[in-house]
């Protein structure tokens, strides 16, 4: 009964096989040398432990089993870690009330399969999704979706045979669009992504005698749109304009729901899905908008490559912490570090970099003293980065409510770099026992001071971390109200000069920090 207790629970709308539940019994039992009873009156003893457990029989026809509804392991269960059934026990243990609002794309899926003949095998995407829905214990399922802002039209006058009931019509259908991409993400099926956008931007004309649908959610839209007319909205500037905060809110969203804590341990193999979907999303975005006018494709590529680029550095960002916490919990380690530390001459580093940074002479005296104290106190991960935002709100406190804050805030960025970059030199040309070790952690703390200045920025402009942080293939994309005249002329039209007349704002091939933390 304890052994029950300890590792499963009720939920709603979940289930699990029986069988499974039954394996994991025996081998308890045979761990605990105890005599098992036998299948029955086990049936009977779940139901004495879990009132009103129901019993189905799931699956596809010539390959059901009988499972429990209305029960689940425990996220913290030890039974998570067994390998029997983890593919079929992931499909089933998924909320079935998440799965209805994309249950139309799945159908358009299996038609689509009909008629080109194919195997029903499932494809590898679905097979990497079925493996991943254990996973969604480390995502935030219950995220609020915030509600769009309305599009400001301002004196713009809409071309002959266009209403306002075309803008609210847009809006309806492109809200309904982006909660169907938020669902399907928040259930891992990454691939799906691909067949909404194409759904929504290039919608193909459905036969006369079929129903018109978007697999955008369950219900039918309040109307609907042509293509002609959504591209020709989608050349205003006002349209375009809010269409663009609309993706900012979405996309923040679905960071937020993917890593909700970029410290949190989580497996790799969520993490691998997240980078490959990441990948894919400018490809994706591009081919379905394949029709739409240049500056259009221009502006939503924009802020997807924000998105990707977010998602790529918080991965390896949670991948450098996983490295890291290795390193901090071990003393012989963090012991050699201190040894290494001390024989830093700071007050050389100090005079080198003061010329460069200027900063006060008694807050980097003060940072290098509480350094060395937290680092000798063995403290934990999470209170290294409790040590990581106290040192942001000191430097930063003196800028807050002042425009001039994210020029603060970058200048702070460059100058704790250029800090550690010194005492990193100084490290290697002593050939310091302990150099990968500082190198790794000064890896991890570079990153994490950058995500806690984005989301400082972010609060202080009122914009998303993506909007504040993400689009800039070259600084010049960034938002005027983040860069101040000073910054701006500094920029030069360099960026103009990189980029072809038209080209869409796709990010570069970007350095992946994960790929090389191995060799460190």
């Amino acid at each position: 009964l304890q052994w029950l207790l300890d590792n499963y629970e009720t939920a709603e709308g979940v289930s699990l096989p029986r069988s499974s539940l039954y394996n994991h019994y025996l081998r308890h039992c045979q761990e605990h040398k105890l005599d098992p009873v036998n299948a029955a009156s086990f049936g009977k003893l779940i139901r004495s432990v879990f009132m009103g457990l129901r019993t189905r029989r799931l699956g596809t026809r010539g390959n059901s089993k009988y499972h429990y509804y209305g029960i689940r392991l425990k996220p913290e269960s030890p039974l998570n870690r067994l390998q029997e059934d983890t593919q079929y026990m992931a499909m089933r243990q998924q909320p079935i009330h998440q799965k209805q609002r994309y249950r139309a794309a799945q159908k358009m899926d299996g038609m689509a399969e009909s008629g080109s003949n194919s195997t029903p095998h499932s494809t590898p995407e679905q097979s990497v999704a079925a493996q991943s829905q254990h996973h969604q214990q480390f995502i935030d399922v219950t995220h609020v979706f915030p509600e769009f802002p309305a599009p400001d039209l301002g004196n713009v006058l809409l071309q002959e045979g266009f209403t306002l009931n075309d803008v609210k019509t847009l809006q309806v259908l492109y809200r309904r669009h982006c909660e169907a991409t938020l669902d399907v993400v928040m259930n891992l099926q990454f691939h799906y992504i691909e067949k909404l956008w194409q759904s929504f931007w290039s919608p193909k004309a459905p036969p006369s005698d079929g129903p018109t649908a978007l697999p955008s959610s369950e219900e039918e839209p309040e109307g609907t749109l042509p293509k002609d007319k959504l591209i020709t909205l989608c050349k205003y500037e006002p349209i375009l304009k809010w269409m663009r905060s609309c993706d900012h809110i979405l996309y923040q969203a679905l960071v937020e729901i993917l890593i909700p804590d970029v410290l949190r341990p989580v497996p790799s193999t969520l993490t691998q899905a997240i980078r490959n979907f990441a990948k894919s999303l400018e490809g994706w975005l591009m081919n379905a908008m394949s029709e739409f006018p240049p500056q259009v494709v221009q502006t939503k590529v924009g802020v997807v490559s924000a998105f990707a680029q977010t998602l790529r550095r918080y991965t390896s960002l949670n991948h450098l912490a996983q490295a890291a916490r290795a390193v901090l919990q071990n003393t012989s380690q963090i012991n050699q570090m201190l040894s290494d530390l001390n024989r830093v001459d700071f007050a050389n580093v100090q005079e080198q970099a003061s010329w460069v940074c200027q900063c006060e002479e008694g807050m980097v005296q003060k940072l290098e003293q509480d350094f060395k104290l937290t680092l000798q106190q063995q403290s934990s991960l999470d209170q290294w980065a409790s040590w990581l935002d106290n040192v942001v709100t000191q430097v930063l406190k003196h800028h807050e409510g002042s425009p001039s804050f994210p020029k603060a805030a970058r200048q702070f960025l460059l100058k704790w770099s250029f800090y550690s970059s010194m005492v990193i030199r100084d490290l290697t040309l002593r050939s310091a026992a302990s150099f990968g070790s500082f190198h790794l952690i000064r890896l991890l703390y570079d990153e994490y001071m950058f995500y806690l200045v984005e989301h400082r920025v972010a609060q202080a402009t009122g914009e998303t971390p993506i909007a504040v942080m993400g689009e800039f293939g070259d600084l010049t994309s960034l938002s005027p109200t983040l860069l101040d005249k000073d910054d701006i002329s500094e920029l030069g039209t360099e960026g103009d000069t990189e980029r072809a007349e038209g080209e869409p704002l796709v990010k570069r091939e970007r350095s992946d920090p994960g790929q090389s933390l191995q060799e460190i």
